[in-house]
């Protein structure tokens, strides 16, 4: 069973020879205060550390037929007026097609109920009851989301590999330039709002939901009051327990704590580097290496099927 908060920072401070705290949330005690935000300083190091399996989410993303409407252009401006309905068209997470629309123009914000904004003029002449189509390319990231986990990003759909992640240069090339499509999609994270993962081209060809995925590191390093289904990135209870290993998290205590008051940390912190590299080095499991001039497996794998 994995140790709780309390069991964690009572284990650092038996130890280290110092008084046992019979609570941690709460406490007042300047020691204990500081040891319950050392643990935290430790989990962010580890976390930091290599990329434990035990924080390795997947991200199923299921991305949206386009809506098809009508609309009043005008020559040279960038509103949309006379939509039946705006509904479940979201600004910033959307890109706008039709004719006369520059293929880069994104939705800036929803003015009414009947009226949208973009990001780009229109072109062409002005038109009553032009056919539209709003594409969402935009998706918030997954809660907890702290970095990809690179070569994982699949549509599900066509089975083939997205390719990315694009280089700001490369996207602005594709929204920018004469040549905006190809045979896969690429793929990108941006901002400036919440973490956003962005594809190209606008899916305005799908008729279905088109189902992507990719897995990732998350913060969560913590189970809140020991659940398997509640996770946090901090501990805030003293019951929580924690993803990454107990003893990592007493070592690693110990030698900041020493660190903090100013004490010789050296042999605790050498201790605790040590045990983390064990720790890394099993992480998960190996792949059998070999050394014969062989690269390709003669089974069935990407190394001798084409994808796509």
């Amino acid at each position: 069973m994995p140790l709780t908060l309390l069991q964690m920072i009572n284990a650092v401070q038996g130890e280290l020879g110092l008084p046992q705290s019979v609570t941690v949330i709460g406490n007042t005690d300047s020691t204990t205060v500081q040891m319950f935000n050392l643990t935290n300083r430790v989990l962010d190091e580890l976390r930091r550390m290599n990329r434990w399996t035990v924080q390795q989410f997947e991200y199923n993303l299921i991305v949206a037929v386009p809506i098809s409407t009508t609309g009043n252009v005008t020559q040279n401006s960038p509103i949309i007026t006379g939509i039946p309905s705006t509904t479940g068209i979201l600004a910033n997470y959307m890109m706008v097609s039709g004719n006369g629309i520059p293929q880069a123009a994104r939705v800036v914000s929803v003015d009414s109920s009947s009226q949208i904004t973009m990001s780009m003029a229109v072109t062409g002449d002005s038109a009553t009851a032009m056919d539209i189509l709003f594409a969402q390319d935009t998706y918030p990231m997954p809660v907890g989301f702290d970095w990809f986990n690179n070569r994982t990003m699949w549509d599900r759909t066509n089975r083939w590999e997205l390719l990315g992640p694009d280089s700001p240069q490369m996207d602005q090339w594709h929204r920018s330039g004469i040549v905006a499509t190809g045979p896969r999609r690429h793929f990108r994270k941006v901002g400036p709002y919440a973490d956003q993962f962005r594809i190209w081209p606008p899916p305005v060809e799908i008729t279905n939901p088109l189902q992507l995925v990719f897995e990732y590191l998350s913060i969560a390093s913590v189970m809140v009051h020991g659940s398997q289904t509640s996770f946090a990135q901090y501990f805030a209870n003293d019951d929580d327990t924690s993803l990454l290993d107990d003893q990592a998290i007493i070592m690693g205590t110990k030698w900041m704590f020493w660190e903090a008051k100013g004490f010789n940390y050296a042999s605790y912190q050498s201790r605790w580097v040590d045990y983390v590299d064990r720790l890394i080095a099993r992480d998960g499991a190996a792949p059998t290496l070999t050394l014969t001039k062989r690269t390709n497996p003669i089974f069935v794998s990407p190394a001798n099927v084409q994808d796509g």
